[in-house]
């Protein structure tokens, strides 16, 4: 009876707390706010809120980058947004280690704390990545729930193909994952196009290294009271656009910012022991009764750089979505180049 009880309360609080689709958090107390164009550390999330920076607004930068235009002049302007494109992401990559040492990078693998913000309900938890190029990406998140009980979702990119899968030490707990909707084909593309749109992100932000079919353009400067940052454009094949600030003074990549839809997760309980086709039944059932969600603005946050493997890496990595604190992740461990990264390691296994 007590163990009955037990999985009731695990249940319970896995459907409270993994509504992983951050566009529908609610008010979050956020003690302070600051520009994209900081260097500092973000503050640590306390027990009953979390603090994340955010940019400034659209309608905050648009006129610095008129008056920027105004100011710089017939002989500035000459130079191109392309030329002046290339001449920030060349001196971005001599700050982070040089261009012959990022190019070396064939693995890599990230991993540490994260704290996550849903529902006015904090999520603790330790995340990892791990990429090998030129085209595979994998994230494992593992959720500390209550007595001991661990939930891991892992998310995967393997060349043209992409899966998910879920486990957890509570034996009658079953995790469903819901794609914004469409019939299985079409989730499966949508699934490997929001994969490789995560990948290229982290590739920009870490090692500034866009896919090859990627546009750069200048998108001029942003301005706050304790600095400035450059920004740069960044379009894919599908015209999808990120927007990445890089600091003037110390030449860092500081925010990344871009539209995407949050991915939705729900628990759903057994009495008894459920098969694969019964888990996808409940799953497409639970898919067609959700509300078609929307891409978000999302903020990616980088600061605490410190030296790994002659490369500078930001030990701290912040999202905002809708302006609202979503997710902070503190990285502890790194591996560069590591002979067991191989492309078994992103097989999904039965």
């Amino acid at each position: 009876m007590r163990r009955q009880f037990l999985s009731m309360m695990i249940t319970a609080i896995a459907l409270s707390l993994l509504s992983l689709g951050g566009c529908g958090s609610k008010s979050v107390n956020v003690s302070s706010t600051r520009s994209p164009e900081q260097a500092t550390t973000t503050p640590a999330v306390s027990d009953k809120q979390t603090q994340v920076s955010s940019a400034p607004t659209k309608a905050q930068v648009q006129p610095i980058l008129e008056q920027r235009a105004e100011q710089r002049g017939p002989q500035a302007q000459h130079a191109g947004p392309a030329n002046r494109a290339e001449e920030v992401l060349r001196q971005a990559r001599e700050a982070l280690g040089g261009e012959a040492r990022l190019k070396e990078i064939q693995n890599f693998t990230a991993s540490g704390s994260f704290r996550r913000v849903n529902n006015e309900q904090e999520q603790l938890g330790e995340k990892r990545m791990d990429l090998l190029l030129p085209d595979k990406f994998k994230i494992s998140d593992t959720l500390s729930l209550m007595a001991g009980i661990e939930l891991t979702i892992v998310s995967a990119l393997n060349g043209n193909q992409a899966w998910a899968d879920s486990r957890t030490s509570a034996g009658n707990a079953q995790v469903m994952m819901m794609s914004p909707g469409g019939n299985e084909q079409q989730d499966s593309e949508e699934q490997v196009k929001r994969l490789r749109a995560q990948l290229t992100r982290y590739m920009l932000a870490l090692f500034l290294m866009p896919p090859s079919n990627t546009s750069i353009e200048y998108g001029g400067e942003a301005e706050a009271a304790d600095g400035r940052a450059d920004i740069l454009n960044f379009k894919d094949a599908n015209g999808k656009l990120v927007r990445l600030f890089i600091d003037k003074t110390t030449h860092r990549p500081l925010m990344m910012s871009y539209r995407d839809i949050a991915p939705l997760m729900r628990t759903k309980k057994s009495l008894g022991t459920v098969s694969s086709a019964d888990l996808n039944k409940m799953a497409r059932e639970a898919q067609a009764k959700a509300p078609v969600r929307e891409e978000s603005d999302m903020l990616m946050r980088f600061s605490d750089y410190k030296s790994e493997k002659g490369i500078l890496l930001p030990h701290l990595i912040t999202i905002t979505i809708n302006d609202k604190p979503h997710e902070e992740w503190s990285l502890k461990s790194f591996k560069v180049n590591s002979p067991d990264l191989t492309d078994k390691k992103f097989e999904k296994s039965e």
